[in-house]
């Protein structure tokens, strides 16, 4: 869908409004920006993966993320594009999370139900496993979370999640070493638990 938008911008340099959930919105009609930021669709859609858990709702935020970028980028003119929208990202996500804590959680649809060729038994394991990992990610402090995400499902550098968060690599290191450890020990500990 968002790849079908983007073929429809004309390559001029007017500006066109762009319609949000929030409203028309002025942004650049520049092709060269379109294609400056499409560049990084994959890792802005793992990223809001990590976040949101499941694909309907990280297409959402992905999606909501590029308008975003595109309303504002020919004000921020980022000197590093990837750590610009891989923030806007990321606080799209964590603007959703609040908003979902306030609404109350949506059911997360399995990204394991449409495939038929493995077992029933294999699904559930899968699916254990799956939901034990989310529920240790989730219960990590917000600063240990953004950086494992952030290295994990966006592939991020740790150079580029420094710059994105505005902290220290050694900071990164730091608070991603920490998460991985709280995340294994979490996940060893509800592992026995539903072994015993």
């Amino acid at each position: 869908m968002l790849e079908a938008t983007l073929a429809a911008v004309p390559p001029r340099e007017d500006a066109v409004e762009e319609t949000t959930m929030s409203g028309p919105v002025p942004i650049r009609a520049d092709t060269g920006v379109w294609q400056d930021l499409l560049v990084f669709r994959d890792k802005v859609f793992c990223l809001c993966l990590g976040f949101a858990g499941n694909a309907a709702d990280a297409r959402d935020l992905a999606q909501d993320t590029f308008a975003k970028a595109l309303a504002h980028y020919s004000r921020a003119r980022p000197k590093n594009a990837q750590a610009w929208i891989m923030r806007i990202a990321r606080n799209t996500c964590l603007d959703q999370a609040r908003r979902r804590k306030v609404r109350g959680p949506l059911q997360p649809v399995s990204e394991f139900a449409a495939v038929d060729w493995r077992t029933p038994e294999w699904n559930a394991g899968r699916e254990e496993e799956i939901a034990i990992v989310r529920k240790a990610i989730a219960s990590l402090p917000r600063r240990q979370r953004d950086v494992l995400v952030m290295r994990e499902y966006g592939e991020l550098s740790y150079q580029e999640i420094a710059l994105a968060l505005g902290v220290s690599s050694g900071t990164v290191m730091s608070r991603l070493n920490r998460a991985r450890q709280a995340v294994l020990r979490f996940y060893r500990e509800e592992h026995h638990e539903q072994r015993t």
